[in-house]
């Protein structure tokens, strides 16, 4: 498929989260139910891989890129995430605490004989 269609899958799969994002009676971000569409979509096999994959592989070679306009737009609000650093550094560690415990915990569930 070409890159034109392969984009459209995905922006379909965007438009759809985010219509239904809209619909919801409290505020969820429209992109990640799109995300979860396009993933139930491949998983489901009612989208082939082969169809995302040209626009998707584009994509993820040029991520970096694409975060510098929200890197740069964050240092606006520099003064604020100064002032709640210690709040995001414990939200991030604790974060990554509760990961490791949860994936730990259902490591050792699986391995159990």
């Amino acid at each position: 498929m070409s890159y034109l269609t392969s984009f459209l899958i995905i922006l379909s799969s965007l438009a759809a989260g985010k219509f239904i994002a809209s619909l919801l009676p409290f505020a969820f971000p429209g992109s990640i139910i799109g995300m979860l569409l396009l993933f139930l979509l491949l998983n489901f096999q009612l989208v082939k891989l082969s169809w995302v994959d040209a626009s998707g592989g584009l994509l993820l070679r040029h991520m970096a890129l694409l975060f510098i306009p929200v890197a740069v737009g964050l240092l606006n609000y520099l003064d604020t995430v100064l002032a709640s650093l210690t709040v995001i550094l414990i939200n991030v560690v604790l974060g990554i605490a509760l990961i490791l415990f949860v994936v730990g915990h259902l490591f050792q569930r699986m391995n159990r004989e």
